[in-house]
């Protein structure tokens, strides 16, 4: 049995390095991409995606999701 992780004690730079090493963690990733969101002083970049890249996006999540519980 493994021991899951606390990403909320983690620093954001361990939990980057955590997100990069296992890319198929997804409550990693929510946990980081929330954190980046609240955090003060991150520059976000807007309107970086357009339609044909959003709908790209959502059939690409939804074939994972379709993977997934198959």
């Amino acid at each position: 049995m493994t021991q899951k992780l606390d990403f909320q004690q983690m620093s954001r730079k361990e939990l980057r390095t955590y997100v990069l090493a296992h890319r198929e963690d997804e409550e990693a990733l929510r946990v980081y991409m929330e954190r980046l969101h609240n955090e003060p002083g991150v520059i976000r970049q807007i309107g970086g995606l357009n339609e044909e890249d959003l709908n790209r996006l959502e059939q690409f999540i939804a074939r994972r999701a379709s993977d997934r519980s198959s």
